[in-house]
């Protein structure tokens, strides 16, 4: 039997380094395009597009972090609620919608209802 001995620090292929936290330094080479797709061809807001590439990434890679995906959705309500001037109802309804949709994209539940 041969054992490969292990090298100090993270192993090949182990994604420890990965940062899903909404606010991780930088974009990778995918994500760039994308945020340019969006806010030069579609019109997306910088601050919306970020959000929306953030969630996409949570989404992908470990879609049961509740934590991220309610940072989510308070600051995709929160700046729904600046733009358009949504009372305390509103902007909890925005942040019910999109937990929701959060919930209909993963296997469990993003975040538990008494928590919004």
């Amino acid at each position: 039997m041969n054992i490969e001995k292990r090298k100090r620090g993270g192993q090949p292929g182990n994604q420890n380094a990965r940062k899903h936290g909404f606010y991780s330094a930088s974009l990778n080479q995918g994500e760039i395009c994308e945020f340019l797709n969006l806010t030069n061809l579609q019109g997306v807001d910088r601050e919306m597009a970020v959000l929306r590439l953030k969630a996409k990434s949570v989404l992908d890679f470990n879609p049961s972090n509740r934590r991220v995906l309610l940072e989510i959705s308070k600051l995709t309500a929160a700046w729904y609620a600046a733009k358009y001037g949504l009372d305390r109802t509103g902007t909890n309804l925005v942040k019910k919608v999109i937990i929701r949709i959060f919930d209909n994209y993963s296997a469990s539940p993003a975040v538990s209802p008494n928590k919004i």
